[in-house]
């Protein structure tokens, strides 16, 4: 009787040791991204235009780079040597209804802006999230707007960034 216990009780103790090892691990997982996010992952160069209350002015040799996150979207971040760096995170890619275009979706961030009037905080931090995106798959350019609102200054500012060569103004 007692051999039987014991059989029954190694049997218990080796499936539940099964059942454990084999298990899902939640904490493990990561998602797997959209094949549209893969395929807009890059950095992009060009330059951007700013509207604010006081300022319309365009900038150049800006960066915008997508990249893959942990959890299968897209983590944004724009550059612009003037005005510091954006980080955009949960942006995600779908393609568009017509054509070869991308739609980028989605995101909130902050941006760490320079402020060079202020030398004992040369940068601030606000929050910021992308308005729009489009990618244009067969050449390759993009054009997102990205939002920011800076509390001192300049309020709610407006920067469309676009691939390729900056605008030459006439």
């Amino acid at each position: 009787m007692k051999l039987n216990k014991l059989f029954l009780l190694a049997g218990l103790l080796i499936g539940a040791f099964c059942l454990t090892a084999c298990g899902d691990d939640d904490d493990e997982k990561t998602l797997k991204p959209s094949q549209f996010n893969i395929e807009v992952v890059g950095t992009y160069s060009g330059s951007t235009h700013l509207t604010t209350n006081f300022i319309n002015k365009d900038y150049t040799d800006d960066t915008f780079t997508l990249a893959l996150a942990e959890d299968g979207t897209l983590t944004a971040t724009f550059t612009d040597a003037t005005w510091g760096v954006a980080t955009i995170t949960g942006v995600n890619a779908k393609k568009a209804s017509e054509g070869e275009e991308y739609i980028l979706e989605g995101g909130e961030g902050s941006f760490v802006m320079n402020n060079p009037r202020d030398p004992e905080n040369p940068t601030q931090e606000f929050s910021c999230k992308l308005e729009n995106g489009v990618i244009s798959a067969d050449k390759k350019q993009l054009t997102v707007v990205l939002s920011a609102y800076m509390a001192v200054g300049h309020g709610d500012m407006l920067f469309t960034f676009q691939s390729g060569v900056a605008p030459i103004d006439d």
